[in-house]
Parts: structure tokens; sequence; C-alpha cells
């Protein structure tokens, strides 16, 4: 199966989205919604404090800790943003060609061939594949391919990632 695909930076952060919210280190979870609730109690908390006490100089680095975390969703989607833009290897047209073998990607600056064995667990949502290897992960976004595309590519994907060991 053969796919020439565009990675855009939307699909750069829906891909980043997707490892983030299953990632099985709870605490990369846990960023996208604790550290902004807790933010947010924080200051609930600091307003608090200084309506009861009065206002204090030493209140203002407490609700910059507290802005810091309630803005850490959109510091990451900043940080991605300038990452994408750094990864010269993901903008133009790519290709994706896939068999019983493994999987090929190739790009104006690069062709990368990798057996099933390499790649630990894939991960899917309504705009993009990821597919994983030890320490990064392949974004194919979904909006350049057919339904019958995505069928195949997810079968693919199903035979040969459930072959491989877990690691």
């Amino acid at each position: 199966m053969h796919v020439d695909y565009e990675i855009r930076v939307e699909d750069f952060i829906n891909g980043q989205t997707l490892a983030i919210r299953k990632s099985p280190v709870r605490l990369v979870r846990w960023t996208r919604l604790v550290l902004p609730l807790a933010g947010l109690g924080l200051l609930i908390f600091l307003i608090h404090a200084v309506s009861k006490q009065g206002f204090s100089w030493r209140a203002i680095p407490g609700a910059a800790v507290c802005l810091f975390f309630m803005a850490t969703p959109l510091l990451n989607k900043r940080a991605q943003r300038k990452l994408y833009a750094k990864t010269s290897s993901m903008h133009g047209m790519l290709s994706l060609d896939v068999d019983d073998e493994g999987v090929q990607f190739t790009g104006s600056s690069f062709s990368s061939k990798s057996g099933w064995t390499n790649f630990r667990r894939f991960l899917e949502d309504e705009y993009s594949f990821l597919l994983y290897q030890v320490q990064s992960f392949n974004i194919i976004p979904k909006r350049n391919l057919s339904p019958e595309q995505i069928t195949a590519l997810r079968g693919y994907l199903a035979r040969g990632i459930s072959k491989t060991p877990t690691g």
C-alpha cells in the first residue's frame, strides 16, 4: 500500500495531543488537566487569603505560579508549534509504503525502512494514526487518506504490530 501525505501544524498538534492523552505515564496525561486546575485552586486560595489578610508583596510570586500552572496547556501548544517549525523533515510531501514486511517513510531529505519488529504499538483517533518506535512516533494524518486506505492501513498496523513483542 502506498500513500502520499503532508503533515501540517494542526496534524502535528493533533498527533501530540493523542500521544499525551494515551500516554502510559499518568503524569504526562495529567499535565493537560491537573496543572491548570491546581493553578486555579491555588489562585482561588490566594485571592481568599489576600481578601482576609490584606495585600502583601509575597502574594505576587504565588500568583505567578498559579498563572503559570493555568497557562501550561497554552505554553505546551506554543512549544509544539515551535517544534514543528524546527523539524524540517515533516514539511513537504511525504510518502508511506506499507506491506507485510514493514513500513517505509520517505521525504525530501530522508528515507527510512523499518520492519514490524521496530514498532511497539500504534494509536488511532479521528484525525491520525501514530506509529510508535522505541522513543518516537510517526504521525500519519487521516485527512490525506481515503476510507479504503484507512481500513487497509489499520489492517496492516493491527497485523504487523500485534506480532511484535511489547517493550
